[in-house]
């Protein structure tokens, strides 16, 4: 059976995050005039620092996930997320979730593959990555150091680009609007912290279930499943 899925992540909410970068943050090197210098920390330091820790988004040592996605097969686009600063609690609620998925016969559904948009890249390792660093065990095996080759995956951005910078359209919005799929609307990962800042936890689900949508159709479509195309 095929596991879609697609994460939202956000950078680190610990307090004092921003601040300790801000502290060790450092102007550009080819700076040497004192007052030149004292003049980018007073103006430019806070962007710099924002900027840095918006970055924390793509490291799964400093970022969190605050959003989990999925569907099984032709199945119902689930998602599970969070309100609050309880990541822990949001992965061992997606674990439960999957332990309790059941084949059309009701038997324990085998997930065989894996599939979403660049996720040999990113989501599966930084799920991975936040279970050890949050000490929630994996009560499934996530195929986080699996090649984009293995059969225990399918990455959509992989299978069309290739390997390395790829050929052709890369990004899930853009490959989703050349093959006529519905576009993303408003939201975009860019602004993914923004809406989490704003408290609108729930666009953000909702965009997270739409990427499902769009990357379970891209498999279907690089499958030749096109009776299954949404």
């Amino acid at each position: 059976m095929i596991l879609h899925i697609d994460i939202e992540t956000i950078p680190s909410q610990k307090a004092g995050a921003v601040e300790a970068i801000r502290e060790s943050i450092k102007p550009p090197a080819t700076m040497s005039v004192q007052a030149t210098i004292e003049k980018w920390y007073a103006e430019k330091a806070d962007d710099a620092a924002n900027e840095q820790h918006r970055k924390q988004s793509f490291d799964g040592a400093l970022g969190e996930i605050i959003s989990i996605a999925w569907a099984l097969d032709d199945g119902e686009v689930n998602v599970n997320y969070r309100y609050d600063d309880n990541e822990a609690g949001l992965l061992r609620a997606f674990f439960v979730d999957i332990n309790e998925l059941t084949d059309k016969y009701g038997q324990k559904a085998h997930i065989s593959t894996w599939s979403g948009h660049y996720i040999t890249g990113f989501d599966l390792r930084f799920i991975w990555q936040r279970c050890v660093m949050l000490g929630v065990r994996p009560s499934v095996h996530i195929p986080y150091d699996a090649k984009p080759w293995d059969s225990k995956v399918f990455d959509t951005k992989i299978e069309w680009t290739g390997m390395g910078s790829g050929s052709g359209i890369g990004s899930l919005d853009a490959l989703s609007k050349a093959f006529g799929f519905e576009g993303k609307g408003d939201i975009d990962g860019s602004k993914v912290y923004d809406y989490w800042l704003a408290g609108r936890i729930e666009e953000i689900a909702e965009y997270n279930k739409q990427d499902v949508v769009k990357c379970r159709a891209l498999y279907n479509k690089m499958n030749f499943i096109t009776e299954r195309i949404v």
